[in-house]
């Protein structure tokens, strides 16, 4: 295994990290007649066109969202401008105004529709080690909805084990960024080098973990799913929440045996 420096802090990204989804894409349609009821039939959509153009507006935020990887601090888009811009762009102006102004619910209720969350295995005990040893904890996420991170957070038992929450739509930046991650270190008055920060993703948490000075950038990723040809690699790489519960135990069980054993030289 992987030997790495204990962290002052453990800072996490949301999905696919702390919270695994299960995806739902047959519930999509019963959201659309949702979207298409709440715009009236007055605006001349049906619901084939309005469950149409919400999927090719999500497809369109991802397109966009992978093509701001490489830039240095790439912005997060609002609420409104996903569902006006990329939804509904050429919707009636009065039902573009319409999901406009409902946009930060229909953005949290479109999450909803689309997967199911529930906390990793291995996690709740990863959060529990690392405040055992009093070591700090944090979410540094890209997310359309943060508020609802919170709320699961609430429901799932993780939120009395972090002690800050930073995600992207509440800023208005997005991973690589490394402000993200200083912003979180701040909060948490430590330095990024005295931080591990866990992503599932290259392009956007390993990325972001060098940008940003953390002592160690960790990879959680299924081994097939692993790209050895992807710069930068991280400092290390786990499975799951269960090796990643293996690599901390295994760093701060080092660093207490060798603090330890410096007491009983002194004495």
């Amino acid at each position: 295994m992987t030997t790495l420096c204990p962290p002052r802090a453990l800072l996490l990204d949301h999905g696919g990290v702390l919270m695994r989804s299960v995806k739902h894409p047959e519930r999509m349609a019963a959201f659309a007649a949702r979207v298409h009821a709440l715009t009236g039939p007055s605006a001349g959509l049906d619901r084939d066109c309005v469950l149409s153009d919400i999927e090719a507006g999500k497809a369109a935020y991802r397109t966009w969202k992978n093509g701001h990887v490489r830039t240095p601090a790439p912005r997060e888009i609002g609420h409104r401008e996903l569902w006006e811009d990329f939804i509904a762009a050429d919707w009636p102006p009065a039902a573009r105004a319409l999901v406009g102004a409902e946009a930060t619910w229909l953005c949290r209720e479109l999450i909803l529709a689309e997967s199911d969350k529930t906390v990793a295995p291995g996690m709740l005990e990863t959060l529990r080690l690392a405040r055992g040893h009093g070591v700090r904890t944090g979410i540094v996420s890209n997310t359309l909805v943060g508020s609802l991170n919170r709320d699961l957070a609430r429901r799932f038992g993780t939120h009395p084990l972090l002690d800050v929450q930073v995600y992207s739509d509440e800023i208005g930046r997005r991973k690589p960024d490394p402000e993200m991650i200083h912003l979180a270190a701040r909060a948490l008055s430590v330095d990024p080098a005295d931080c591990w920060y866990v992503g599932d993703n290259y392009d956007r948490d390993v990325v972001c973990g060098m940008r940003a000075g953390a002592g160690a950038t960790i990879l959680m990723r299924p081994a097939g799913r692993r790209d050895p040809k992807a710069r930068p690699q991280p400092d290390a790489e786990v499975a799951d929440g269960g090796e990643l519960l293996g690599l901390l135990r295994a760093a701060l069980t080092r660093h207490d045996t060798g603090h330890t054993a410096g007491q009983e030289t002194a004495a």
